[in-house]
């Protein structure tokens, strides 16, 4: 083998070996590039994130960014615009039908006149409800003045726009009868000045009565009476005179009469019935005499031979 050729061989060899690592060189190259694709990509998304959280970040800062005198600012804005709104509806309230009494209703009227009681309480439909409510005081006040059957009258709100007048009645005792008329005569001493024309069968007459300290004194003494004793009596006279204004005398459904004094009567009628059962015959039963002393006595019997005959309670024998 010659010189040239073995300078032929080691040319080859060279060549051989820089085509390898131009191969290599550009192998890595390309592995270079990806790694630089893939970081530029990564480094996009990364700067993405970045961006979001930035403006994620300026979103939060401006939503509170107001200063100390843009938030007083806003407080008042806003207590303004409530007056405001306040003020349109009480406006509105105002010129509505709302704000005016729609209805007038009447409760506890038995026997008065209601056309008369709401006459006398001044109330109007179709005018101011506040106004006239807030005047409720004087207003019922004017309903009792003016009607002798009412005792207590009282105002309420009833619903959106109604006034509710509750009144209570004194009740009716017995009549009192003059000439052909007979009047009303209520649990307070008042006798009343329209005629009735039909008198309950329960409630007694009052014969010879007139309003004044001789009416107001039974009438106290009348309460007392239970139920049973009240309806037994028909006919309640005052023999009244000017040394004695309580004597009074009760004639009884049973048939028996009693006198007394208006000032003892209401304790002395708790022994009626014991009394009443223990006399043989219908007659008087006399509860004047003192405190305690009551005597009974037949009808028929004459006035020598009452005295003899006649029974003396006195109120401790009546307690046993």
């Amino acid at each position: 083998m010659t010189d040239k050729d073995n300078e032929k061989k080691e040319n080859k060899k060279q060549d051989q070996l820089m085509l390898t690592t131009q191969d290599e060189e550009k192998t890595t190259e390309n592995m270079n590039q990806r790694i630089e694709n893939n970081n530029g990509i990564g480094s996009t998304e990364s700067d993405n994130g970045t961006t979001e959280e930035k403006e994620k970040f300026s979103f939060s800062a401006l939503k509170y960014s107001q200063t100390p005198k843009e938030k007083e600012l806003f407080k008042r804005l806003s207590f303004i615009l409530s007056i405001l709104a306040i003020g349109i509806f009480i406006t509105l309230y105002f010129i509505s039908p709302f704000s005016k009494v729609d209805q007038i209703i009447l409760s506890g009227v038995k026997k008065s006149n209601a056309d008369e009681i709401v006459a006398s309480s001044k109330i109007k439909s179709d005018k101011s409800l506040w106004e006239q409510y807030f005047k409720k005081s004087e207003l019922s006040a004017a309903i009792v003045k003016e009607n002798p059957r009412v005792e207590t009258a009282n105002i309420s709100l009833e619903g959106l726009n109604n006034l509710k007048i509750t009144v209570k009645e004194y009740a009716t005792i017995g009549y009192v009868k003059n000439g052909n008329d007979n009047f009303e005569v209520l649990s307070n001493g008042k006798i009343l000045k329209e005629p009735v024309q039909d008198m309950g069968k329960e409630l007694p007459l009052l014969v010879n009565f007139k309003e004044g300290e001789n009416l107001s004194e039974f009438l106290e003494a009348y309460q007392k009476f239970d139920d049973k004793t009240k309806n037994n009596i028909e006919n309640i006279e005052s023999l009244a005179t000017k040394t004695n204004p309580f004597r009074i005398k009760f004639r009884m459904r049973d048939g028996n009469e009693v006198i007394g004094l208006s000032t003892t009567i209401a304790d002395k009628m708790a022994f009626y019935d014991k009394i009443a059962s223990e006399m043989k015959d219908k007659g008087v039963i006399d509860m004047e005499a003192g405190s305690s002393g009551v005597f009974s006595y037949p009808f028929k019997k004459t006035e020598s031979t009452e005295t003899s005959e006649s029974s003396s309670l006195e109120q401790a024998d009546l307690v046993q």
